[in-house]
């Protein structure tokens, strides 16, 4: 059942983006190769991509570090940044499993493993779904055509919604925690425990929505797609890219939803450009985000236990 659904989910994201791109091929935009802006633009989308696994790279730290063990700093960063190239393969599930092994090299109990990838799908969630529930709430403008044509879904009906479906996710991580530390073997975290990853996972969104934007600029120069705009369509197309199972690493499902939160305003054939270029970013930046990684872990393999860590805290940089 889980394999059919995962196949399942594969086909209708890669036909969702495929009919997108069929559909609007007439309407693409003819970019500029020679001009220095559009490069500009997209170095700067890769700076800030690369940034943001950076950030979410020691997010993973702060969050092994709430169930302490004895790992070199290097390692736990490198942790995500190596595996999370797996997330390409059919299932979407690849990673989770890649970071579990890796860990499990390193010496950090399984125990840990899981109860921190649980708490960090649901904060990474429940943050992306925080930031585009309050840029709809608080600056409606954020949505320009729906903004225009329905305020009051705009403002309310939407809000609302992403509301309701943060705290469906963080009670189910609270409920999966509660019910499984004990099995588990680990403490439930208290929450000034969960404001550092937390923080750094809102600024992980924060750069990730500017890396979109810079590719928006660059496409389109001087466009109404203004940053906190690009800020909430990608923390919407992430969360449910995430959640669409067998969709690898988000493809045709996160990209849909760019086209059509930008189209708006900035057209659909300038929003497909823009969704397509930006997966080509966001793909040549999990290859440099892995090398990073791959580097980062062999720098400090020599500090990488063989046996079960013993609870501690993390060691200082």
């Amino acid at each position: 059942m889980g394999r059919a659904l995962r196949i399942t989910g594969s086909v209708l994201a890669l036909t969702c983006i495929g009919l997108l791109v069929f559909l609007q091929a007439p309407n693409l935009p003819v970019l500029d190769l020679s001009s220095p802006g559009l490069w500009a633009g997209l170095a700067l989308a890769l700076v800030c991509y690369v940034s943001s696994q950076i950030v979410a790279a020691e997010a993973w730290r702060s969050i092994l570090s709430l169930w302490g063990c004895e790992i070199a700093p290097g390692l736990a960063r490198g942790q995500p940044m190596v595996s999370q190239i797996g997330k390409y393969i059919p299932g979407n599930v690849a990673h989770l499993f890649g970071r579990l092994v890796i860990g499990r090299r390193d010496g950090v109990a399984g125990g840990i493993l899981a109860a921190s990838m649980a708490l960090e799908v649901a904060i990474t969630l429940g943050v992306g779904l925080s930031v585009a529930g309050l840029l709809v709430l608080f600056i409606p403008t954020a949505l320009p055509g729906m903004a225009l044509t329905y305020p009051d879904l705009a403002t309310r009906l939407v809000s609302v919604s992403i509301a309701v479906a943060l705290v469906i996710i963080l009670g189910t991580g609270v409920i999966f925690l509660r019910s499984h530390q004990k099995k588990l073997s680990v403490k439930r975290p208290s929450a000034p425990e969960l404001v550092r990853p937390m923080v750094l996972h809102l600024g992980s969104f924060a750069i990730l929505g500017l890396s979109l934007w810079a590719v928006a600029q660059a496409v389109t120069p001087g466009s109404a797609s203004g940053l906190l705009t690009c800020t909430m369509v990608f923390a919407v197309a992430w969360a449910v890219g995430f959640v669409v199972p067998g969709a690898p690493g988000g493809i045709g499902v996160r990209d849909s939803i760019i086209v059509l939160g930008l189209a708006a305003s900035l057209g659909d054939g300038s929003g497909l450009t823009v969704a397509l270029l930006h997966r080509a970013v966001s793909v040549l930046g999990d290859v440099v985000t892995f090398g990073l990684g791959w580097t980062m872990r062999q720098t400090h393999s020599g500090q990488c236990p063989r046996k079960e860590p013993k609870p501690a805290s993390f060691a200082a940089d």
